[in-house]
């Protein structure tokens, strides 16, 4: 299914020259407790688009949300993100002191051509989040034309994602047509056999990409906290590992309808407490002391996985397959990430989670695709529609 929405690509360069362009993009990168930024993927994966907005000396205004701040902290300021933009480009950037008010409209008009003006966070305005038509707005009179880039927030009914791009001309700009366009061919035309590595907590989360993926997939490789829902609905003993709740009957309507192709754990590792140096062990799954938390896979798991991964043309993986961010019960999604990274498969990553696995063990250069967008791509698999998307026009 193409991706059939106007695309930056498509607009004569030679027209950009002097145009104020409002780029909202997805520059939530990961940061530690004073705003200093410890990973830049989003940053990167804009970088084409700004790059090539400025060298049409285009005047380029770019906003982006920042975390979940509640009373514009200082540590949700995007000071971090402009001084990382200046390490990783020779683009003239400015900082707005708002993302709204007369600072910020006299600065835009005082934009040269080739610069950018970085907008404060989004979300210190509450306009952003409540969709104020009032605040799309404002945002809208800043430019001339709207460059959607934020993948990660399409999913959000926020002002400049969903209100905005209806009030100037408005179009996808290169990373969001590439998230679509790869997420689409996984979707409708996924080179075979096409397997799905599935981790992280929830069951909830993965429930309609499962069903929508259930058809096309060879296999679906369950890990993470998500499987002790599964294997608990089996009859497992599951001691203390995370389940959520209300999940046993889903869990079972599911292996119930596609038991065969749903992969779990045959091994896990337990814990005795959910911290680095616990007494730890590894146990077949009908062996998990009552008090133990699970919190790994184990080498048995590892090798089914394996040969799995080594058949695949097509792999999408999402969520760790482990409490990941324990360095101690890191391995089986380090070693799983591993194999998928050097399968000769397309190989695409999605999550916000496994995402910063892939960056954390420098294996993003040799994924065919890592998505910036959590619970975007999860949105996307499931089949639902993404306002962010919906509210650009039509390509002609």
């Amino acid at each position: 299914m193409e991706f059939n929405k106007k695309l930056l690509i498509d607009f004569p360069v030679y027209q950009l020259e002097g145009k104020r362009v409002f780029v909202r993009a997805d520059l939530n990168d990961p940061a530690d407790s004073e705003g200093n930024l410890t990973g830049d993927m989003r940053i990167r994966a804009v970088l084409p688009t700004i790059g090539y907005l400025v060298n049409a000396r285009a005047k380029v205004i770019l906003a982006s949300h920042f975390g979940r701040p509640k009373n514009r902290e200082k540590e949700f300021s995007l000071r971090g993100v402009k001084k990382r933009f200046e390490e990783l480009s020779s683009f003239r950037i400015h900082l707005a002191p708002d993302c709204q008010g007369e600072d910020v409209v006299r600065m835009s008009k005082e934009l040269k051509n080739g610069e950018v003006l970085l907008l404060e966070n989004l979300r210190f305005c509450p306009g952003e989040t409540k969709n104020d038509p009032e605040y799309a707005r404002f945002l809208a009179s800043l430019a001339d034309i709207y460059v959607a880039e934020a993948f990660g927030a399409c999913h959000r009914e926020h002002a400049s994602i969903s209100s905005v791009p209806k009030i100037i001309p408005s179009m996808a700009g290169f990373l969001l047509a590439k998230e679509i366009n790869t997420l689409n061919k996984l979707l409708h035309n996924p080179e075979q056999p096409l397997v799905v590595v599935a981790g992280g907590k929830k069951v909830s989360d993965k429930i309609k990409v499962i069903g929508n993926l259930i058809d096309k997939v060879d296999s679906i490789c369950v890990g993470g906290g998500m499987s002790f829902a599964f294997l608990k609905a089996k009859g497992y003993e599951i001691g203390r590992s995370y389940v959520e709740d209300n999940m046993d009957n889903v869990a079972k309507e599911i292996l119930g309808n596609n038991g065969k192709k749903i992969l779990l754990p045959v091994d896990v590792m337990v814990a005795k407490e959910l911290k680095s140096a616990s007494e730890s062990k590894v146990v077949n799954v009908d062996e998990i002391p009552p008090d133990w938390y699970g919190v790994d896979i184990g080498p048995k798991t590892i090798e089914m996985f394996k040969a799995q991964i080594s058949k695949a043309k097509t792999i999408f993986w999402n969520g760790p397959l482990g409490i990941f961010e324990i360095p101690d019960f890191s391995y089986g999604t380090r070693i799983v990430g591993l194999y998928i990274a050097l399968s000769s498969a397309i190989t695409v990553s999605g999550g916000g989670d496994t995402a910063e696995a892939v960056r954390m063990m420098n294996l993003d250069q040799h994924f065919t695709h890592v998505s910036t967008g959590g619970g975007a791509a999860l949105k996307f698999l499931e089949g639902d529609d993404l306002p962010g998307i919906s509210a650009l026009p039509e390509r002609s």
